[in-house]
């Protein structure tokens, strides 16, 4: 996929979360920590809608969750600084999942914008990420919040959440993570789509800017072999990130990916990966790509 390959991977203990979907329903067994995990998320949407967006993101984050603005940054400094607002964020999950352990999980689902409010008509949708972690008292704290944008809504303040049906179970140590090597063999292949493809779960989900979520494994390789354009091999690729430790049965990736095209013209995402410990292997669960806007000049 591309000439070359530079790969700086720091190994970097952050307290984040990780989780991805499949098939089961909203009470399958676990599922004391889902539940609570999934009632804080919708705490958290509650409290943007009853207050506002900066109240919610200070209440519910830790105190170095991550959000990227563009760039990945600390987010209770950014959203301190941020004057109030009557925009509404809106948002709600269709989807979480939980470690093995009970201390690192994710929700992902749809949200839209309405710039005055709630009576405002939406000028953007998109899907959303948020990793979050145990802490010492029991409750949920959001660790990293990632998302994209796309054209169509695909929120509903209704709709019912589902998980995986090993959410929460599994096996409950690892001793070793996924490595540098790993994502090399993914990264550093002629065609990304192939790249991912021996690593991606059966119930993968992606996320890439502009488009629909891509639900399951034959769907998501499809939809990397399509949007291989924006990866021409001509390309120059120089890639960064951190892995989290291992919680149970999950780990995360994330930071930044870089392409060089022959003319010059530089191309920025922030990624971040979930891997989930299935049958033996690990296993990408979630993959989103969020775009790094070119540098004013």
């Amino acid at each position: 996929m591309k000439k070359a390959l530079i790969l700086f991977l720091t190994i970097f203990c952050f307290v984040k979360i990780s989780a991805q979907p499949a098939s089961a329903s909203k009470n399958a067994p676990v599922k004391n920590d889902l539940q609570k995990l999934v009632e804080t998320e919708q705490t958290f949407a509650k409290t943007a809608a009853e207050k506002n967006t900066k109240t919610a993101f200070l209440e519910f984050l830790a105190d170095d969750g991550i959000v990227f603005t563009p760039t990945e940054s600390n987010g209770k400094l950014v959203w301190k600084a941020r004057p109030e607002s009557p925009a509404l964020l809106a948002w709600n999950p269709a989807w979480a999942d939980l470690s093995s352990d009970g201390k690192l999980g994710y929700t992902t689902g749809g949200w839209e914008f309405r710039p005055q409010g709630k009576t405002d008509k939406p000028a953007g949708f998109g899907e959303y990420v948020t990793l979050w972690q145990k802490q010492s008292d029991g409750s949920f704290k959001a660790v990293l919040d990632i998302g994209i944008n796309h054209p169509a809504s695909s929120f509903s303040a209704a709709a019912a959440w589902k998980s995986p049906t090993d959410a929460g179970t599994g096996v409950k140590s690892v001793k070793s993570g996924v490595n540098s090597s790993t994502l090399t063999d993914i990264f550093s292949n002629k065609s990304m789509a192939n790249g991912y493809f021996n690593y991606l779960a059966d119930d993968c989900l992606i996320l890439r800017d502009g488009n629909l979520p891509f639900y399951g494994k034959q769907n998501a390789f499809l939809a990397l072999e399509k949007l291989e354009k924006e990866f021409p091999s001509s390309s120059f690729l120089n890639f960064s990130g951190n892995m989290s430790k291992i919680f149970g049965n999950m780990m995360y990736v994330w930071g930044v990916y870089q392409l060089s095209d022959p003319d010059k013209t530089v191309k920025k995402w922030n990624f971040m990966q979930i891997w989930k410990h299935r049958n033996g292997r690990w296993q990408i669960v979630l993959d989103i790509f969020n775009p790094i806007p070119p540098a004013k000049k």
